[in-house]
């Protein structure tokens, strides 16, 4: 496609967004548009003839289509967020909604697109994928935690290193280049650079003393420390409530760790719920930064498992 083609497809885009994703015949003609062009665009479907000698350019929740017209009508939009996720295939992201990213100054709208705006997306931020100019995997992840939901944004870091597709180094590289105060994401990221990386090694004394103080601190009940799992004596919960049926084991180990000891931890899961138990697992970085969440996760589950009096 030429350069003088990409400017006609610009304007022509620009114009049909900021009127309903709609465009005139003799709109389009005076833009630069041939009545062949037309006709053939009309013919493979690109354009959708609409009353009153009209064409509508995008369908609405036509999300491909969507990002072909953001990336052309907008002067150096990259797609970003959301939908560079779908295009990386970064599992469990949701594909909506439909994202690019521009330069701060920018100051267009279009509809039915999420348009993210930044001073910082530099040319080694961005690679092409089925033609459409798109942020890198690493800068993709580090655009997605100031959108994620933390715990899902840390599932997806762990997908991604579990697949080989992500090194800690990579998080560590992006952070150092890109995080700042204000920035968003900038303090979710560290955090899980931080637990993956195995900084700080906190020892289980330290993480013990600190749980319990949260949960004291957050109104709890004094848990029973080091208590026997009643179906295996040999074994002890880090916490305990027995009433309720509620373990909870500090998690105090390095990342790779953690990792290895996956499916050893699912099981001892699994054999407590088929004991009528539920174990709560807390790492060091909940505890320092969403203290609030984990005696709310913890409260929740006594109420609706403590039996009532009487």
């Amino acid at each position: 496609m030429s350069r003088s083609h990409i400017a006609i497809e610009r304007n022509i885009l620009q114009t049909a967004f900021a009127q309903g994703g709609v465009i005139g015949r003799d709109q389009a003609l005076a833009l630069g548009f041939t009545p062949d062009q037309i006709k053939y665009r009309l013919r493979t479907g690109a354009w959708v003839r609409q009353p009153g000698d009209a064409y509508r350019l995008v369908e609405p929740g036509d999300r491909r289509s969507l990002l072909w017209g953001a990336v052309l009508g907008l002067r150096g939009a990259v797609v970003s967020h959301q939908s560079a996720a779908e295009l990386h295939a970064i599992p469990m992201v949701p594909a909506e909604p439909v994202s690019v990213t521009v330069h701060a100054s920018a100051a267009h709208r279009l509809p039915g697109v999420k348009v993210h705006r930044t001073r910082d997306l530099a040319e080694h931020h961005i690679e092409r994928r089925a033609g459409l100019p798109v942020t890198t995997l690493i800068r993709t992840v580090f655009d997605l935690a100031g959108v994620l939901h933390p715990r899902l944004f840390e599932q997806v870091v762990d997908e991604l290193i579990a697949a080989r597709r992500l090194r800690v180094a990579d998080i560590a590289e992006i952070t150092d280049e890109l995080a700042r105060r204000g920035k968003r994401g900038s303090a979710l990221i560290k955090t899980v650079l931080a637990e993956r990386s195995g900084i700080p090694a906190v020892t289980f004394t330290v993480i013990e003393r600190k749980g319990r103080s949260v949960l004291l601190r957050g109104g709890l009940p004094h848990p029973h420390l080091q208590f026997p799992i009643p179906w295996a004596p040999h074994r002890r919960f880090d916490a305990a409530y027995p009433r309720a049926g509620v373990g909870i084991e500090w998690d105090s180990r390095r990342w790779h760790t953690r990792r290895a000891d996956f499916e050893r931890d699912r099981r001892r899961d699994r054999e407590a719920l088929a004991h009528g138990w539920v174990v709560v697992r807390v790492t060091w970085a909940e505890l320092v930064g969403r203290p609030d969440m984990v005696v709310d996760d913890i409260r929740r589950l006594l109420e609706a498992r403590t039996p009532s009096e009487g």
